[in-house]
C-alpha cells in the first residue's frame, strides 16, 4: 500500500472512531443534563439560530409528529420557546434559550472544550487553519451523504 493510501485509510479509519465517541459522547451529557439525545440534537441545531418546527424536523431528522414532542419537552424544561413567526403569523419559530442553556447544558460541555483547546495548543496557526479547512470539508461530506441517504 503506498503512503498516501495508508494516510488516507487511516484518517478514514479516525474519522469512524471519533464519530462514535461522539455518539457516545451526546448519549453520556444528554444523560447528564436528563434529557435524551435526540432533544441535545435538537439542541445544537437551534444553536445557530431559530428554526421553523418542520425545519428543525427536517434538520433532525425526524418526523414533524416526533418534533412536536421534542418542542414540548424542552420547552418544559426552559431551553426553548415557541414564538410565531414575525413574517408568516402562521408559522412557528423555536428559540433557544440562550440563557438556561448556557446555565445547564454549557457547564457539561466545558470540560471537554478545555481538552480540546489543549489539543489545539501544540498546532501552528497554518496547521490549525488546515484542520478547519479539512472539518469543513467532512461537514460537507457529512451534509452530502446524510441528504443522498434520506433521498433513498
Amino acid at each position: 500500500m503506498s503512503r498516501r493510501a495508508d494516510l488516507m485509510a487511516r484518517l478514514l479509519d479516525a474519522l469512524r472512531r471519533a464519530n462514535a465517541l461522539s455518539v457516545a459522547m451526546s448519549q453520556a451529557a444528554a444523560e447528564r443534563i436528563g434529557i435524551n439525545t435526540t432533544d441535545l440534537h435538537c439542541l445544537n441545531l437551534l444553536t445557530n439560530g431559530p428554526l421553523t418546527a418542520s425545519e428543525l424536523a427536517r434538520r433532525a431528522g425526524i418526523t414533524t409528529a416526533s418534533v412536536t414532542g421534542v418542542i414540548d419537552r424542552l420547552e418544559t424544561v426552559g431551553y426553548v420557546r415557541r414564538e410565531r413567526d414575525s413574517v408568516d403569523r402562521r408559522k412557528v419559530v423555536v428559540t433557544l434559550q440562550v440563557q438556561q442553556a448556557a446555565q445547564d447544558v454549557a457547564p457539561v460541555f466545558s470540560p471537554f472544550v478545555r481538552a480540546w483547546r489543549g489539543a489545539m495548543e501544540g498546532y501552528t496557526d497554518e496547521q490549525l487553519e488546515l484542520i478547519a479547512g479539512f472539518l469543513d470539508k467532512t461537514e460537507e461530506v457529512f451534509q452530502t451523504e446524510v441528504g443522498r441517504m434520506r433521498a433513498g
